[in-house]
Parts: structure tokens; C-alpha cells; sequence
């Protein structure tokens, strides 16, 4: 049973579920695809090669499964962005960028901050985001670049990079301190996570 919709998952989305786990638990270069078959109690071991071929491919499909609904949120962030005359703002976007995701891993048995931070910190796996279930984070990061257009281009890249990772590890982190019960809207530790971030993208330019 899936813990957060109350329906019993099908296979494929069984697979996607225990690689979720098992990538942010252990890494994503150290699991395998007969672990996932396994973990998601598949007799076939081969299960996951069956239904995704190989690892790059399942990592797509835990982005596509998991960002639908963070999708339909920060949309929603935006709109209202728009409608009150912000949306060429840095702090809106911001809370637009880790808001949603934030109350997205808040739910039990979530792992899926976990598994981004893993997926950042892994050179050998990237992803460009071209799919629809990613629209909005596409026009956050535009939005960013936008912002930050005054600013050398090398330094909007090494910030944006370092957004990226402060976001993921923190809201991770706290994911991880939510185990086992979970299930609590995101804190005042949200607020404090876009003040440094906000702190970090317009922080000065030094030599």
C-alpha cells in the first residue's frame, strides 16, 4: 500500500518506489537493478531492467513520478506571483523554487529529497528537464537567471549550482529527521531556508 495516495501501487510504480528508497538510502552508483527488483518484491529480479532498461531511465521516471504534483504547486506559486505584480522577483521565486518541494517530502515514508541530493552530488547522472512534469522549474530558473543578470555569467552559474545544493541538503535533511512519522507541514525552517538562499544569490561579488 502506498502510504501516501492509499491505493496499492503497480509494478512499475512499485520499482520506482523501492529505487527511490534504496538511490537516496545507499546512492545511486551502489544499487543495482536486481536490488531494485528485489527491494520492490518482484521475483523476476530482472524487473527493473525489463520495465526501464537501464538506470538512467528509471532515474527519469522517479523525476516524471515524483514532479507532477511539486509541478502543479510552484505553478500555482507562480500564478499568484503574476496576478500580485511580483513576478520578476527574486524572494517569490524563490519560496516558488523550495516551497513546494518542501511540503512535497513532509508526507511518511518519503524519500525523495534524499534521493535528489544523492542525484546532485553524482556527476555521472544529469538530466535536462525537458519533459512537462518540470515547466515550472524551468521558469524558476529563468527567473533566477533573469535576477541575476547583472552578475558575471560564471558567477550566476556557481550560485545557482550552490542554491542547488543548499536546497536539496537541507530539505533533505529535515526529511530525514522527520523519519519515522512524518506527515507535518513544513516549519519555520522553510522561512530561514530562503533567507539564506535569497542571502546567497545576492550576496557581493568579491575579486
Amino acid at each position: 500500500m502506498d502510504g501516501r495516495t492509499g491505493r496499492q501501487p503497480g509494478t512499475r510504480e512499485q520499482l520506482i518506489i523501492a529505487a527511490e528508497r534504496l538511490f537516496a538510502l545507499q546512492g545511486i552508483r551502489e544499487v543495482s537493478l536486481r536490488e531494485i527488483g528485489a527491494a520492490a518484491g518482484q521475483r523476476n529480479t530482472s524487473a527493473a531492467q525489463y520495465h526501464f532498461g537501464d538506470k538512467a531511465a528509471l532515474i527519469e521516471a522517479i523525476f516524471d513520478h515524483r514532479m507532477s504534483t511539486i509541478n502543479e504547486r510552484r505553478m500555482r506559486h507562480l500564478a499568484t506571483m503574476r496576478v500580485d505584480g511580483r513576478g520578476g522577483e527574486l524572494r517569490p521565486l524563490i519560496e516558488a523554487f523550495l516551497v513546494p518541494l518542501a511540503e512535497s517530502v513532509t508526507g511518511p515514508e518519503s524519500y525523495y529529497a534524499r534521493f535528489l541530493a544523492q542525484f546532485s552530488a553524482d556527476p555521472r547522472y544529469r538530466t535536462s528537464f525537458d519533459w512537462e512534469t518540470a515547466e515550472s522549474l524551468r521558469l524558476v530558473w529563468r527567473g533566477f537567471r533573469r535576477c541575476l543578470s547583472h552578475l558575471p555569467e560564471p558567477t550566476v552559474r556557481a550560485r545557482l549550482r550552490m542554491l542547488e545544493h543548499l536546497v536539496l541538503h537541507t530539505i533533505a535533511d529535515h526529511e530525514r529527521a522527520a523519519e519515522p512519522g512524518g506527515g507535518e507541514h513544513p516549519g519555520p525552517w522553510v522561512a530561514e531556508l530562503a533567507d539564506a538562499a535569497e542571502g546567497l544569490l545576492t550576496a557581493p561579488v568579491t575579486g
